[in-house]
């Protein structure tokens, strides 16, 4: 898994231009992948500095989810959300009741009614679509609103977490915790090299850091964060899980109850009776006969194995959890149970009963799961100031045996469960996968600009303009000098004579 992590950040650092992690020792368990990890990064300077230079779309590219932008970003204003407000009240109110009252428990059961009414209310609204509300909070930008609510004992106040322009914006490929790290690294890189790791001057534009020839170069301006060529890429849709059939028997007790015969508990006792321990020897006979018939087909090394599941009559997977309900009559306690509450001697009851079974069916070779206990009866307030642990109607005195079979009833004790028969050969039973959700691969870069505030030296860049000039004096074209062309005449003398 870590050597994974660390081939993930080595590549993320390769886009983002960071030098990579040769060591495994350099990355700390599950920092990486950690989704606030990248506020950590450099003592947290980086993500300060990050928050401090960046504009509001940047800073919602990187709270990014890929779903629509949080409700905590979107509203100018908050207020504890008013349910969980009303929950705190009630909860209080409880702590404020006197005990001594003999309505207190009756008092008690209303408060905690509509607790749970509040409850559910609370946990519809995170449900509701464009709600304005998340888990902590209310949210609202209507000032109209915060006027009303300011002298209430829950008002309206700055939401410290609203960006400007939130509601418009939504990022469909958002950063993965690793390109958040990268990203505060890549920051705090620069922030090294340009400034010597000191975050106050790379914050400051107005006091000069550096200088070259001919900038002056202060503070850093403006961190904006964009996505580049950002986009995924949908892989084939992986099937969900098929459901397998195997042989399994199911198990549930049908009402286990007493009607005066002592055979589920005892009066006033809590160990299993009779009934108890037939209906375990029953379910034993049954798992072997079932492990012998299929080992007659040919099958062997067959293993039964408790399952908090079943299949329906469609073959279909549905829980069904191991659970042990149990519950006493209203007959007031005596003898052993006499110091104990309906309550007490019902989770007694309940707690044996587990045992006893995990004893028996682990004897018989039975991998088993913990059962679900419930021992609260009907749950009705008892007249002995307990809550729940017995069922029916209430102790008239009336202590004849013709009485008290009609109370009998209310002592049982229900058991539900399943098992599972396994072995190499048994031949499976698959239906179709459903389509699950497509995977995704994410194509591109984010990138991030860090500008710096700079400005010229004049005299610096005058000399640099006056090296560069250069000089041409005017060509001047002299009148050219014509001399005549010497020619000579010929001069014939003509001679008189003879030929």
């Amino acid at each position: 898994m870590q050597k994974n992590v660390l081939l993930e950040i080595n590549r993320v650092r390769e886009i983002m231009g960071l030098k990579l992690v040769i060591e495994q020792e350099d990355i700390v368990a599950g920092e990486a992948v950690d989704a606030n990890a990248y506020k950590q990064v450099g003592g947290g300077q980086p993500y300060e500095l990050f928050l401090e230079k960046s504009d509001a779309t940047s800073k919602l590219y990187m709270e990014s989810t890929g779903e629509e932008t949080t409700v905590s970003l979107k509203y100018r204003y908050r207020r504890k959300h008013p349910h969980l407000v009303s929950i705190e009240k009630l909860k209080e109110k409880i702590e404020g009741l006197d005990t001594t009252n003999k309505n207190y428990e009756n008092n008690v059961q209303k408060i905690q009614n509509k607790i749970e009414s509040y409850t559910n209310k609370y946990e519809e609204s995170l449900t509701k679509k464009n709600a304005k509300v998340d888990k902590d909070y209310q949210y609202t930008s209507s000032k109209d609103s915060v006027k009303k609510q300011r002298k209430s004992d829950n008002p309206y106040e700055e939401n410290p977490n609203f960006i400007e322009g939130s509601r418009q914006l939504k990022v469909d490929v958002p950063l993965t915790p690793e390109e958040k790290v990268a990203l505060m690294e890549k920051i705090e890189n620069f922030v090294n090299k340009k400034y010597d790791g000191d975050y106050d001057a790379a914050a400051d534009t107005k006091k000069k850091s550096s200088k070259t020839k001919y900038t002056r170069y202060y503070g850093i301006d403006s961190i904006r964060l964009f996505p580049k060529d950002v986009d995924v890429i949908e892989e084939k849709p992986a099937e969900a899980p098929k459901v397998v059939a195997v042989p399994g028997l199911d198990f549930q007790s049908e009402n286990l109850t007493d009607q005066g015969s002592n055979t589920v508990f005892p009066d006033n006792e809590w160990e299993p009776g009779p009934l108890i321990k037939m209906w375990a020897q029953d379910v034993i006979k049954s798992l072997a006969a079932s492990k012998q018939q299929w080992e007659k087909q040919g099958y062997s090394n067959i293993t039964i194995s408790m399952d908090n599941k079943k299949l329906d009559d469609s073959g279909k997977e549905v829980d069904f959890p191991y659970t042990i309900s149990t519950s006493a009559s209203r007959i007031p306690n005596g003898g052993k149970a006499a110091k104990y509450t309906f309550l007490q001697l019902s989770e007694l009851r309940a707690k044996s009963t587990a045992a006893y079974l995990k004893e028996v069916f682990g004897g018989a070779g039975i991998k088993m799961v913990e059962p679900i206990l419930d021992f609260q009866g009907d749950g009705k307030a008892n007249q002995d100031g307990s809550t729940g642990g017995a069922s029916g109607p209430e102790w008239n005195q009336d202590r004849s045996s013709s009485n008290r079979a009609r109370y009998e009833s209310s002592k049982y004790c229900n058991i539900q469960c399943n098992f599972r028969l396994s072995s190499p050969g048994f031949e499976r039973e698959e239906e179709p996968g459903t389509p699950g959700t497509p995977g995704v691969t994410k194509v591109g870069e984010w990138k991030l600009i860090i500008s710096r505030r700079s400005k010229g030296r004049p005299f610096q860049e005058l000399l640099k303009g006056i090296k560069n000039i250069k000089i041409r004096w005017p060509r001047i074209r002299l009148p050219k000098i014509r001399f005549g062309r010497r020619t000579m005449n010929a001069c014939e003398q003509q001679w008189g004579g003879y030929n």
